[in-house]
C-alpha cells in the first residue's frame, strides 16, 4: 500500500482545537500588525500638532514605512523557503517589536522615519507569512473561509489603533502607541514560540520523521472515524 504524505494527512483532517489555536496566534500577530500600520493615522497628526514634524516629513514616514513592508515581504518568501516558516513568523514579530519600541525613544523626526523603515521590514513579512502559514495547516476545503476570519482580526486592528489614540495620545503621548504597539507584538512572539513548523515545509525539505511527528500529534486530537479518505 502506498503510504500518505504529510500533506495528504494535513489536507484530510477535520477542523481541530489545534486549528483554532494556529487562527488565534497567527491573528493576534496580524491583529499588532495592522495595529502598527494604522497608528500612523494619528501619530502623525500629533506630530504635526506638536511642531516635531512637517507634512513633507510625514510624507517620508509614510513612505519608509510602505518601502519597508515591500522589502520585508520580498523577505519572508525568501526565508521562509531556505530557514522555515517558524523561523521566519518569529524573526519578523522581533524585528517589529523591537524597532517600534525603539521608534518611541528616537529623539528627531528622521531617526524615527529611519526607525521606521525598519519597522516597515516586520511589519510585511508578517502579512505574507502569517497568511502562508495558516493556509498550510488548514485543511483546502476551509481555507477561504479561515482566510476570510484571518484577515477580520488583523483589520480589527484599524479600530483598535483609532480608539487607543483617541484615549492614550491626549494622555500620554504619541509616544506610548509606539511602545503599545511594539509590546503586543513581542507577547505574541513569546506566545507563538511553541507553534510548530509546518509540516509541508519539512516534508519538502527531507525532514520525514519531523514532519511526521508533527501531524501525529495533530491527529491524536481527533478518531480515525472522523479523517476523510485519502
Amino acid at each position: 500500500m502506498q503510504t500518505a504524505t504529510v500533506s495528504q494527512r494535513l489536507d484530510r483532517l477535520p477542523i481541530l482545537p489545534f486549528h483554532k489555536r494556529i487562527l488565534m496566534l497567527v491573528g493576534a500577530g496580524l491583529f499588532f500588525d495592522a495595529f502598527d500600520i494604522y497608528l500612523a493615522n494619528s501619530v502623525l497628526g500629533a506630530l504635526v500638532q506638536d511642531g516635531w514634524s512637517t507634512v513633507d516629513k510625514n510624507a517620508a514616514f509614510l513612505s519608509a514605512t510602505a518601502f519597508g513592508m515591500l522589502l520585508g515581504s520580498v523577505m519572508a518568501g525568501i526565508l521562509g523557503d531556505r530557514y522555515g516558516r517558524k523561523f521566519t513568523y518569529q524573526f519578523n514579530l522581533l524585528v517589529f517589536g523591537l524597532s517600534s519600541i525603539a521608534c518611541a525613544f528616537m529623539p528627531t523626526m528622521e531617526w524615527l522615519i529611519g526607525a521606521r523603515f525598519v519597522t516597515g521590514i516586520g511589519l510585511g513579512a508578517e502579512l505574507v507569512i502569517g497568511y502562508g502559514l495558516l493556509s498550510e495547516f488548514v485543511p483546502p476545503s476551509h481555507r477561504g473561509r479561515w482566510a476570510a476570519l484571518l484577515s477580520c482580526i488583523a483589520q480589527f486592528g484599524l479600530f483598535a489603533a483609532t480608539l487607543t489614540s483617541w484615549i492614550v495620545i491626549p494622555s500620554l503621548g504619541w509616544r506610548a502607541m509606539f511602545i503599545i504597539a511594539g509590546v503586543g507584538g513581542l507577547i505574541v512572539f513569546i506566545a507563538r514560540k511553541n507553534i510548530p513548523e509546518s509540516p509541508r515545509w519539512l516534508e519538502r525539505n527531507g525532514k520525514q520523521a519531523e514532519a511526521d511527528a508533527i501531524v501525529t500529534k495533530i491527529e491524536s486530537e481527533t478518531s480515525v472515524g472522523k479523517l476523510a479518505p485519502i
